[in-house]
C-alpha cells in the first residue's frame, strides 16, 4: 500500500513526521518562542551567554534548559545561531522503554557564523542543516557587543516610540507607537509635529535592533494631516537600514507646505 496515515491506530510517528506537521501548522516559519528568557544573549569580554528559552526550527522544538556559553572570535562580526544539524548522530544509552533510557541530542547546538551566509535548508524536504540567528555581534581583540534579533513567535503589544529632539504632538492629541509581531515591525503615528527639529521632517526614532536590514532606505507612503481643515497631503516616509540612522523622516513637495505639522501614517516591514 502506497498510502499511510501517521496518526492512525498502532502506527509509528517518527520525529521527521512530527516535525513536518508542526512546521506546516506555522506556515513553515521559524523563530524563538515566548518561553523562559527567550534565548536572550549577553556578552562579557568575548564570551557570549545564551539564556534559557525555546525555538521552533522547521517544526523541531529546541530548548535551552540552562544558560549556555560560547566564545566569539575576535576582530570580526557575525551572528550567533541555533543550529539544527541532521548530519550528526545522537547518543543513546539504556534500552527503549526502560527508565534508564536516555538520549544525548547532538543535532541541536549554539554556533557562530562569520561568513555572512546562513545555511537554511528545508529539513522537511531532504535538507540537513538550518541555522536560526538569535543575535548579531561585533568584536574587537578582547571584547564584543551583541544585539538580540527579535523573536518571530512573539507579540510585544503596542509600545511607545521615542520622538526626535524638537518633535512633539499637537496639543497632546498625537501619539507614536510600535509593535513587533511575527517578525514584523509595525510603526504607527498620528498628528506628529516636526516643526521644531532640524529640517522639520524628523518623525520618530526606531530602536536600532528593529531597523530593517539592507543597504538602502525603505520608503513608505504616509500623510501630513491638518486636523483643523481636515486636509491631508501625501508624504514619503523614509526608514533607514541598520547602521544608517535611527530617525524616520518625511519627504514631500515643498510647494505644498514647509514642514511636517501633523505626520500621520502606518509603516510595516520585516526585521531580522
Amino acid at each position: 500500500m502506497t498510502m499511510t496515515m501517521y496518526q492512525s491506530d498502532r502506527n509509528f510517528v517518527s520525529p521527521a513526521n512530527d516535525a513536518s506537521l508542526y512546521s506546516a501548522l506555522v506556515n513553515d516559519s521559524n523563530g524563538t518562542l515566548n518561553r523562559g528568557n527567550k534565548l536572550n544573549v549577553t556578552v562579557n569580554g568575548l564570551t557570549a551567554t545564551v539564556d534559557t528559552g525555546q525555538a521552533l526550527i522547521q517544526g523541531r522544538l529546541v530548548e535551552i534548559i540552562s544558560a549556555e556559553t560560547i566564545t566569539l572570535p575576535s576582530n570580526t562580526s557575525g551572528k550567533i545561531v541555533v543550529t539544527v544539524d541532521l548530519t550528526k548522530q545522537n547518543d543513546v544509552s539504556g534500552n527503549v522503554g526502560d527508565s534508564s533510557y536516555s538520549v544525548t541530542v547532538n543535532q541541536a547546538y549554539i554556533s557562530v557564523i562569520t561568513s555572512g551566509t546562513l545555511t537554511q535548508d528545508d529539513l522537511n524536504n531532504g535538507g540537513y542543516i538550518y541555522q536560526l540567528p538569535i543575535a548579531s555581534f561585533i568584536s574587537s581583540a578582547t571584547t564584543a557587543t551583541a544585539t538580540n534579533i527579535a523573536s518571530l513567535f512573539s507579540d510585544t503589544g503596542w509600545l511607545p516610540l521615542s520622538l526626535p529632539s524638537g518633535t512633539s504632538t499637537n496639543g497632546g492629541t498625537g501619539w507614536a507607537q510600535y509593535r513587533v509581531k511575527n517578525n514584523e515591525m509595525m510603526i504607527s503615528f498620528y498628528n506628529i509635529n516636526c516643526t521644531g527639529n532640524t529640517n522639520g521632517n524628523q518623525i520618530v526614532v526606531v530602536p536600532e535592533s528593529l531597523q530593517p536590514v539592507g543597504n538602502n532606505s525603505r520608503y513608505f507612503s504616509i500623510h501630513n494631516v491638518n486636523i483643523n481643515s481636515g486636509y491631508a497631503w501625501p508624504v514619503m516616509a523614509t526608514v533607514q537600514s541598520k547602521g544608517h540612522g535611527a530617525v524616520v523622516y518625511g519627504l514631500w513637495n515643498y510647494s505644498d507646505f514647509a514642514k511636517l505639522t501633523g505626520a500621520t501614517g502606518t509603516i510595516q516591514y520585516p526585521i531580522g
